[in-house]
């Protein structure tokens, strides 16, 4: 796809802005942190007054990313930042199409005045709510096109805390590079970003090989909950409150749970249903042509077509997990 009237008129704007504010859906992953931190420094490196605000605090295994901690979370000083927000002339929405996917911030992002810029990698939008809509579902990584841009203003912005950021985000939206959208194109990049002094080996260590203890025991309690249907082609995982509150953990210690199921033989979908505070979430991942973007969507969810997710009203898990069994042998029977 070529991009290179919507390279210039975002060009233009920063160029023409001062005050930019960049921000990514809750719970953060790799792709969203590192596509943040790396236009950060990009944005830096140009002379701007840069905020990074999200709504959720960066999972534990991506701090190593932020070592200058850059990120503010929103409701740790909500007065400040919805002040910084005010303020801005530009706004750039990274690795989502949807406003509510940023929770606490819905309400003032949408309300700035400043220019509002997306750029994404997922299905599902609506251009009349940016000003500049940069999307191209065909990439595996929303930092595929965060590196265009930048190197198609000058290539010398992509220095070593850049191609950190660009490869780790890269890396882990791609499963390491084994899923599908990984192309001859994603690694050439991901060559390029290791010339610029991104290590391969130190960044996955970083990112996979310190987890810590709570979230092993987690997973083992995961793995406990797990149950098959439909003739073992869908596998379910529950994650209660009280897991969370027994192995002192909260939703970012679940990242890899869902990749976790599809790595079992013979499973055509495997869903994780975790009990929040307020609400359940539910991720659901498949194989082939099995599209669980469309099943996310009869719930108001949205994703990509093998990997999407959903959130429920509060409610018995237990009593959700017949829900979605049922609809999934009525989905995809059809």
């Amino acid at each position: 796809m070529q991009y290179s009237t919507i390279f210039k008129k975002i060009e233009r704007l920063i160029l023409t802005s001062k005050n930019i504010v960049l921000t990514t859906h809750l719970i953060p992953d790799g792709d969203a942190i590192g596509s943040e931190l790396a236009f950060y420094y990009y944005l830096k490196a140009k002379n701007k007054n840069v905020n990074i605000i999200n709504h959720s605090p960066t999972p534990d295994n991506y701090k190593f990313l932020d070592s200058k901690n850059v990120i503010k979370i929103f409701s740790e000083d909500i007065v400040k930042n919805i002040e910084l927000i005010e303020k801005s002339d530009l706004i750039f929405l990274l690795d989502t199409n949807e406003y509510n996917r940023t929770k606490g911030l819905s309400e003032y992002l949408t309300k700035s005045k400043a220019k509002k810029i997306c750029i994404d990698h997922h299905l599902g939008f609506n251009k009349n709510f940016f000003d500049i809509y940069l999307s191209d579902t065909t990439v595996p990584a929303t930092a595929i096109l965060v590196y265009k841009l930048i190197k198609n203003d000058n290539p010398k912005y992509i220095n070593k805390k850049v191609a950190i950021n660009l490869y780790a985000a890269i890396m882990t939206d791609t499963g390491s590079f084994r899923f599908p959208r990984t192309t001859a194109e994603t690694f050439l990049i991901s060559a390029d970003l290791i010339n610029r002094g991104a290590d391969p080996v130190v960044i996955y260590e970083e990112t996979y090989n310190k987890l810590r203890k709570e979230k092993i025991k987690l997973l083992g309690k995961f793995i406990d909950s797990l149950t098959f249907h439909s003739k073992n082609s869908l596998a379910i995982g529950i994650i209660t409150q009280k897991d969370l509150k027994e192995h002192n953990s909260d939703a970012q210690d679940l990242e890899g749970f869902s990749t976790l199921i599809m790595s079992i033989n013979k499973i055509k979908m495997g869903i994780v249903i975790v009990e929040m505070k307020n609400d359940i979430k539910c991720s659901f991942r498949s194989k082939g042509n099995l599209n669980v973007r469309n099943f996310a969507k009869y719930f108001g969810g949205g994703g990509h077509k093998n990997a999407a997710g959903a959130t429920f009203p509060l409610q018995n898990p237990y009593h959700l997990k017949r829900k979605l069994i049922n609809h999934y042998n009525k989905f995809f029977t059809k």
